[in-house]
């Protein structure tokens, strides 16, 4: 809870310090209208309030209140057009305090948790939940963002924020991945390994930010180098190629897309953590290994 008070408050100010005063009077409020019980907060919460819970028929769910009207209708739109094919289920939504009610995953193991010693493994259960997320049809008409509404933030940083040669590159990386990409599809658009939970015999993504774009770009959020291995900056760029090129391998991608997404992803990522008043010296970082 105390991650989530800081990134809020952070974010959104005298409004995130209003919404989290008020956030015990919204979970009993939605805990009475879904007729919830055992409602318990996850201990890992950093932008949305989440706690496991209950439903009458006794089945598992999951309670998410965010702060944010965007965030929220983005999630549901996603898990909509998802339906449920390689992700958790929808299972009801309360506009007036931007809450989903969710489909809770059990046993609900990260697949980030077997990553290092099953990397194999991790990387085909991967690919094969990303398949099921991109099987759906984008339909003819609809309002789905674009990534390239995610990649208009890079032409607001300044030099002073991130060294120069690093956003010349990102940005000329940007454009040219742009303007070549191939058959689009609704992304998840932010499928790390923590996004991805086992589900009895099968593993279902949460979290959706659902945008349009290719899959090259979803798969670039993989988490390519677990933690302990960024300490050896002088290994981090082998390691890094050699996993992209065997993930590109099981995924039927364009492996030099993959690195130029990541590259560009990294430096999104920056981009967001500074307008949140967050700290990306260690993304820039990794990005100036990786160039």
């Amino acid at each position: 809870m105390k991650t989530l008070v800081q990134n809020i408050t952070n974010i959104y100010g005298r409004k995130g310090e209003d919404w989290i005063s008020n956030l015990p009077n919204v979970i009993a409020v939605l805990t009475r209208h879904w007729n919830l019980s055992h409602v318990i907060p996850v201990s890992n919460m950093t932008f949305n309030y989440v706690a496991k819970t209950i439903l009458s028929n006794n089945h598992p769910a999951i309670l998410k209140i965010s702060c944010d009207v965007q965030t929220i209708l983005d999630e549901k739109r996603a898990l909509m057009q998802f339906d449920g094919n390689g992700s958790i289920e929808l299972i009801d939504f309360n506009d007036k305090y931007n809450a989903l009610l969710l489909q809770q995953a059990v046993p609900g193991i990260s697949l980030k948790k077997l990553y290092l010693d099953q990397v194999e493994y991790v990387m085909d259960c991967y690919v094969d939940t990303m398949k099921k997320l991109h099987n759906k049809c984008l339909p003819n008409k609809h309002e789905y963002r674009h990534i390239a509404d995610w990649l208009i933030v890079l032409d607001h940083l300044t030099p002073d924020q991130m060294p120069a040669y690093i956003l010349k590159r990102a940005m000329d990386l940007r454009d040219t991945l742009l303007s070549s990409m191939g058959q689009l599809v609704f992304l998840h658009g932010d499928l790390h390994h923590d996004n991805i939970l086992k589900h009895n015999d099968s593993w279902l993504a949460i979290d959706p930010k659902g945008i349009v774009g290719e899959p090259e770009f979803e798969i670039a959020a993989f988490d390519f180098m677990y933690i302990t291995e960024l300490a050896n900056t002088i290994e981090v760029k082998k390691i890094f190629e050699s996993r992209v090129a065997m993930l590109a391998q099981k995924s039927n991608l364009d492996a030099q897309r993959i690195k130029d997404w990541v590259f560009v992803r990294l430096i999104l990522m920056a981009a967001w953590l500074i307008e949140d008043n967050g700290d990306p010296n260690r993304v820039i970082k990794l990005a100036q290994v990786l160039i």
